[in-house]
């Protein structure tokens, strides 16, 4: 199946994500739109993963997120969608630090961290294209 197959298949609003390897490892994820336009690109290192059986229940950001976190489907981190979470307890939590260099995503399901993701402030991540 081509890019264009999956494209084709896609209602309006609805969009795809391609996960690249480097070196054998999950190192680069694409957002695209269904017109094929770039949403959202990131340059990543990943941690060992946990696997654990999880639901379809929505995930909440908790920290400052360099996007806006309704891109991967998540509770928007607007006015409203802060508010929202801070009134519920979420089984899955993405909880969002920073330091100088880096930007470091710890994706937690109930009380078990699944993994964490690291980005590169500079460069690592491009919204809009």
């Amino acid at each position: 199946m081509s890019l264009d197959d999956v494209f084709s298949m896609l209602n309006e609003g609805e969009r795809v994500a391609i996960i690249s390897e480097v070196k054998g490892n999950p190192a680069i994820l694409r957002i695209l739109d269904s017109s094929g336009k770039e949403v959202l690109w990131m340059r990543f290192n990943v941690s060992n993963v946990v696997k654990v059986k999880m639901d379809d229940s929505p995930v909440v950001f908790l920290g400052k997120a360099p996007f806006d976190p309704l891109i991967l489907g998540a509770i928007p981190q607007n006015e409203a969608g802060k508010r929202f979470a801070r009134k519920m307890e979420w089984k899955k939590r993405v909880i969002v630090r920073r330091d100088e260099e880096w930007i470091t995503f710890e994706f937690w399901f109930e009380d078990v961290l699944v993994f964490k993701m690291r980005v590169k402030r500079k460069g690592g991540i491009r919204v809009g294209g």
